[in-house]
């Protein structure tokens, strides 16, 4: 009985070491897939405001907005190898979100013109 006991408490930094690993890469899996997420938005953002759709457009970009801002929350829990990973997505999500900040102005103006 002894024997098992410390046979397991032996095994623990190593058992610790391999549960961090499996999350590390679950964690920038999750943040990958959250960046490709508000990738697709934003892609869609642009053709529903080439198509007219200003409704689904701002929903859209609302979606796009969510994942990068989520993406930003786990940043800090990310290594500096993990953030040089997924550095090159979230420029690409930041630049796409910055170039459609004229739809956020046009709805809100609208807005304002209405009330």
């Amino acid at each position: 009985m002894t024997q098992g006991f410390r046979t397991s408490y032996l095994d623990e930094p190593v058992r610790l070491s391999e549960l961090r690993a499996k999350t590390d890469k679950q964690l920038q899996g999750l943040v990958h897939s959250e960046l490709d997420i508000g990738l697709s938005f934003a892609a869609l953002t642009e053709v529903e405001e080439t198509t007219g759709d200003r409704a689904n457009a701002e929903r859209s970009l609302k979606r796009a907005d969510q994942a990068m801002s989520e993406v930003q929350q786990v940043l800090p829990a990310l290594n500096d190898e993990q953030r040089r990973l997924v550095a090159r997505k979230l420029n690409d999500l930041r630049e796409a979100l910055d170039g459609l900040g004229h739809i956020r102005g046009c709805s809100r103006t609208q807005t304002a013109s209405m009330s």
